[in-house]
């Protein structure tokens, strides 16, 4: 199949997203198909280009059967409504500008959110004549407007009349949570979704799990974006709990909130929070295994509970025990795997007492570690890819997956 993936984040920005459509690219060019991928010239999350983008319009890319479009986007550090409008906007345009410049496809597979860029790129996809997947890592506009994001009401409207056009259109509609599944179908009024959660990376399922290094100071890691949905703040509130005891808090990633954390941090004399710049995923492994447990945390918000973000996943690979600061679907995974201890999302005073409880039974953190690597090789993303190239080939043929 001649494949057309477009998303606005891809590699080699960092982040979950980045870490599922790299996934999928990989594992479609693995299995013989042609691959083009449009997306954003790389500026995630900071806000700035990295080196060599942001001067042309658009920069292409090729290497064997895989192609990639970069299109300029109006990117800014700055995240102002206003500003993240024209940086959604500025990529809906590119998107659709490339989706009807290149090739025809045999399917596109699309991720949303941002909603903009992928109801963009739906709409040229049918121009051409395109089946197109539509991919839902996050309902939008539902979260954009819960978290803050976004509040006029008229483009909250046009938002969710192209979420319906969207479901309704697509030959199928890929959900990474159950509940997500369960919103499309009511949307659509037709029962298209199929369930594609996130899962282990291939490469840290690979690696042979190794032993908690023995040390006097206990490490509590989190690795990924620093932005509004991870409530974050749940570390200063633990780090101030713990002063005095052998605990750090060690804190890996980039995106909108790591000035301002930082900043209240300092205020707070809170020395044992360490914050350094994000890794690429080559690194993830390495700096996950350096963590005596992972925090997976989300702030506290009814929609969030239908997340399961993508590093709880990494976390059972590693072998390391997770403190799963969220409610619904995350918690729920991590009580069925035994992979970690659940404390309720932005509930500093419930982490410090869970970091207590680990240093206190290094044997119960060791098995949460093993029963979250026996679980981990059961969603590994390979594995998903089987069921995406299953689902593609139906799509482009003019039928639909019968998985569920």
């Amino acid at each position: 199949m001649r494949v057309l993936v477009v998303s606005q984040y891809y590699a080699p920005e960092a982040g979950a997203t980045q870490n599922r459509m790299s996934a999928f690219v990989e594992g479609l060019l693995g299995a013989g198909h042609s691959v083009t991928v449009i997306c954003e010239q790389p500026n995630h999350p900071a806000g700035v280009f990295h080196p060599g983008f942001g001067r042309r319009p658009l920069i292409t890319e090729r290497s064997g059967s895989l192609t990639v479009h970069r299109a300029w986007v109006a990117a800014s550090p700055r995240k102002t409504q206003g500003r993240r409008i024209a940086f959604y906007g500025t990529f809906a345009v590119g998107a659709a500008a490339v989706t009807l410049s290149i090739r025809r496809h045999d399917v596109a597979f699309i991720t949303s959110p941002p909603l903009p860029g992928a109801f963009a790129a739906a709409l040229a996809a049918r121009v051409r004549g395109t089946a197109f997947v539509l991919d839902v890592r996050d309902l939008w506009p539902a979260a954009a407007a819960a978290l803050g994001e976004l509040s006029h009401p008229g483009a909250l409207a046009a938002l969710r009349r192209a979420e319906a056009w969207l479901y309704r259109n697509a030959a199928c509609v890929t959900a990474t949570t159950k509940p997500f599944c369960r919103h499309i179908d009511t949307v659509a009024g037709a029962p298209l979704s199929r369930h594609l959660p996130n899962g282990a990376l291939d490469r840290l399922l690979a690696e042979p799990p190794t032993a908690r290094v023995p040390r006097e100071t206990f490490v509590v890691g989190y690795a990924g974006n620093l932005g509004i949905a991870q409530g974050l703040d749940i570390v200063l509130d633990a780090a101030e709990r713990l002063r005095g005891e052998a605990v750090s808090f060690q804190i890996v990633g980039d995106g909108p909130l790591a000035g301002e954390l930082r900043r209240r941090g300092a205020e707070r004399g809170l020395d044992t929070i360490d914050f350094r710049p994000g890794v690429p995923v080559e690194r993830i492994g390495e700096v996950l295994r350096g963590f005596d447990a992972v925090l997976v945390p989300l702030r506290s918000h009814s929609l969030l509970a239908d997340f399961i973000p993508s590093k709880l996943y990494d976390a059972m690979a590693v072998a390391r025990p997770a403190i799963v600061a969220c409610e619904g679907e995350a918690a729920a995974l991590a009580r069925e795997t035994g992979c970690g201890v659940v404390v309720g999302p932005e509930d500093g005073a419930g982490l410090a007492t869970a970091v207590r409880e680990l240093i206190r039974d290094p044997a119960r953190a060791e098995q949460m570690g093993a029963a979250g690597r026996r679980a981990a090789s059961t969603h590994a993303r390979s594995r998903q890819v089987e069921r995406l190239v299953e689902i593609l080939d139906a799509a482009a043929s003019g039928g639909q997956s019968q998985s569920a």
